[in-house]
This record gives C-alpha cells, structure tokens and sequence, in this order.
C-alpha cells in the first residue's frame, strides 16, 4: 500500500481545486508523476525529444515549424530537438519534392520502436502502482482522467 506523507486535507477529505494549496498538491503530483514514468522509460533521450517523436509519430510528416507549434516551443529549439532524434537515428529529413526550401521530418521504424518501448514501460509502471492503491482510489482517478485531459486542451 502506498502511504501518503503530507498530504494535508480538509477535515472531510475534500479537496478544493480554487485553494491555493491544493492547486499547488495537484501541480506537485502531476510533476512527479511525470517524472517517475520518464525515469522508468528506456534510453537516454530527453523528455522533450521524447515528446517530439510522439508527436512526429502520431501526425505523420511534418516540418520543424509544425512541430515547433504543437510542441509549443519556438523553431530553434524544435530544430535542436529534431538533430537530436536525427542523431538517434529516430526521424530522418526529407526535401519536400514540390518545395526545395522545405524539409519533413519523419519517424524511422526505431523511433516508433523506440516510443512502443517508452510507454510500454511507462505503462508498466504505472499499472503497478495502481494495484497498490484501494480499488476506491483507482475509480476516482479513472474518473478524473477525462477532465484532466481536457485540461491538456486548455489554450494558455
């Protein structure tokens, strides 16, 4: 079982997402979560080159600009991430054919085994801890996963 330290609460047990604090616990779990699944995760990659090739991966041929702006960061730092993945031998550069000025960028089949590994292991994990918890605990973050996702859509 899976103690909770620190974890101060109303007397009821509520939480209350427009406080302060609990806006803080919610940020603070959501930090470490992430960071727990990426140190299970295979590879020497970083977090953002991981996100890029899941983006690369799940929308196909893009450019640097294209990844730069779902990523939500600017170009320099996309091209950066891209040589990086290049180097890996996860992406490869193509030479768009209608325009010479432009360049795809494309997931070779290592950088989507490489991803299949990555969330397998993060899914590893997190299936793990999740049989730690009570049975309760587990209903009640399946039902918040919906409003947290949307909470990912949320532009800002």
């Amino acid at each position: 079982m899976v103690t909770n330290v620190n974890t101060p609460r109303d007397a009821d047990g509520d939480v209350d997402l427009t406080d302060r604090d609990d806006v803080d616990r919610l940020r603070v779990v959501v930090l470490r979560l992430a960071r727990r699944i990426r140190h299970h995760s295979p590879g020497t990659i970083t977090p953002s080159q991981r996100f890029a090739l899941a983006t690369i991966v799940r929308h196909g041929r893009l450019t640097v600009g294209q990844i730069a702006d779902l990523e939500h960061i600017q170009p320099p730092a996309a091209s950066k991430i891209v040589s990086a993945l290049e180097s890996e031998g996860f992406v490869t550069r193509s030479v768009s054919a209608a325009d010479r000025r432009c360049t795809h960028i494309v997931a070779t089949d290592a950088g989507r085994a490489y991803l299949d590994r990555a969330r397998a292991a993060g899914r590893s994990w997190m299936s793990d801890q999740l049989t730690q918890l009570d049975p309760d605990d587990v209903e009640s973050i399946g039902s918040a996963l919906p409003a947290l996702e949307r909470l990912l859509e949320v532009d800002g």
